[in-house]
């Protein structure tokens, strides 16, 4: 270039800076030409004296107030009907049990400490685990 040798590599970049420059400057004119639209008008006609319930309008509210209380009536009871009580199968209980699933201190139950028994008592029992759930649908 100007009687001196070139690199490719030099040729490459300059090709890539223009077609670069050119894609950015054809943008620029198409958002240019898209932003110099007129307001659409609104499509909705409010009634005229038509006043918003401020308890459906999403407006954030620096001064916010206790609604006042209002008087709801009280319903008249019904007089029921006394049904006899629904008879109750049980079932018996399956033949094994899961064990308990016991997670470690910072997931599971906390760890309870107790204090140290003096000479001569008994320490206090353990704690038993309730039983594990049934599981239904198991003979």
């Amino acid at each position: 270039m100007f009687g001196g040798r070139v690199r490719t590599s030099t040729v490459v970049l300059v090709i890539a800076f223009l077609a670069i420059w050119w894609v950015y400057d054809d943008h620029q004119q198409s958002t240019k030409a898209n932003t110099k639209t007129t307001q659409v008008p609104a499509t909705q006609i409010v009634p005229p004296g038509f006043v918003p319930d401020p308890n459906y309008t999403w407006v954030p509210r620096t001064r916010v107030q206790e609604p006042l209380p209002t008087e709801t009536p009280t319903p008249t009871p019904t007089p029921t009907t006394t049904l006899p009580p629904p008879t109750t199968t049980t079932t018996p209980p399956p033949p094994f049990g899961l064990p308990p699933i016991v997670l470690p201190p910072p997931f599971g139950p906390p760890v309870t400490t107790t204090a140290p028994a003096a000479p001569g008592e008994l320490p206090p029992p353990a704690p038993v685990p309730p039983p594990p759930p049934l599981i239904p649908g198991l003979p």
